[in-house]
């Protein structure tokens, strides 16, 4: 259950950033975020882990771009539909909001399995596995990123491969 609820939390966070829209003209200041980027390097990440070709690569990531936002718009009605907490009165309502939360995240599940299977049909069994671990570990490093700590509302930035750092040190998960 925990695995469910951190993998949905990374899915919520990448489709939210991803549903944000870039500033007029392209201008950003430096430590804003750019869902253009924030793929890019995911991409960049899943592609070095994964060991993926260029083949591979031209193949995988529409199919794995479709996913992402087919997940993006069930996460928003989830959101959506998480607001009308503040007007739930009943428990009925309560128990509502549960049960369609529930079954969004069901349905979000179900369109990851068929786009695993998609993913199957490009790239070997064993490589959609990597891209998963890939996925998961870059979504674990943004979300660290991006969260506070004790005031610090990041923790680095990120390499060109998405990997963490703190300081110009390599940031290590495991210390």
């Amino acid at each position: 259950m925990k695995r469910i609820a951190f993998t949905l939390v990374c899915i919520m966070f990448a489709a939210g950033v991803m549903a944000q829209e870039p500033n007029d003209k392209g201008a950003r200041k430096h430590n804003q975020f750019s869902p253009e980027k924030y793929y890019k390097h995911m991409e960049e990440y899943i592609t070095k882990e994964a060991n993926l070709t260029d083949e591979e690569k031209t193949k995988f990531f529409p199919v794995f771009k479709e996913m992402l936002e087919a997940q993006r718009k069930i996460v928003e009605q989830e959101r959506e539909m998480m607001k009308s907490y503040r007007t739930a009165k009943t428990e009925s309502d309560f128990q509502k909001l549960i049960e369609k939360t529930t079954e969004l995240q069901v349905e979000n599940k179900k369109i990851e399995q068929t786009y695993y299977k998609k993913f199957g049909k490009v790239l070997t069994w064993e490589k959609v596995c990597k891209v998963r671990i890939a996925q998961t570990k870059f979504n674990m490093h943004a979300l660290r990123r991006f969260s506070p700590k004790q005031g610090n509302h990041g923790r680095g930035h990120f390499d060109k491969h998405g990997k963490g750092k703190k300081d110009g040190k390599q940031h290590n998960p495991n210390a």
